[in-house]
C-alpha cells in the first residue's frame, strides 16, 4: 500500500503553482501580500533566514497555518 503522505505530496506537487525566488522578491518589493515560510526546523536557520519569513517547521504546518495565514487567497512560498 502506497504512503498516504507521498500520495499527498504528488497531489500537491500537480496542483500547487511554483514561483521563483525572483519572482517571490518582484511580489514582495510590489507591496503584495506574499508570506514566506520557512519550514526548517529552528536548529536549521542558524544557517541563515530570509528577512521577513515566518518559522514554521514542517510538522507544524497543518496545526498553524490558518491561524498564521487566514486569507487562503495569499500567496505562500515555502522555503
Amino acid at each position: 500500500m502506497e504512503n498516504i503522505g507521498s500520495k499527498l505530496v504528488e497531489l500537491a506537487q500537480l496542483t500547487v503553482p511554483e514561483i521563483s525566488a525572483k519572482e517571490t522578491h518582484d511580489r514582495r518589493e510590489a507591496g503584495e501580500g506574499v508570506i514566506i515560510l520557512d519550514i526548517r526546523e529552528p536548529d536549521e536557520t542558524d544557517k541563515g533566514y530570509i528577512e521577513g519569513a515566518v518559522l514554521l517547521p514542517r510538522g507544524r504546518i497543518e496545526g498553524r497555518i490558518e491561524e498564521l495565514v487566514p486569507d487562503k487567497n495569499t500567496c505562500i512560498v515555502a522555503h
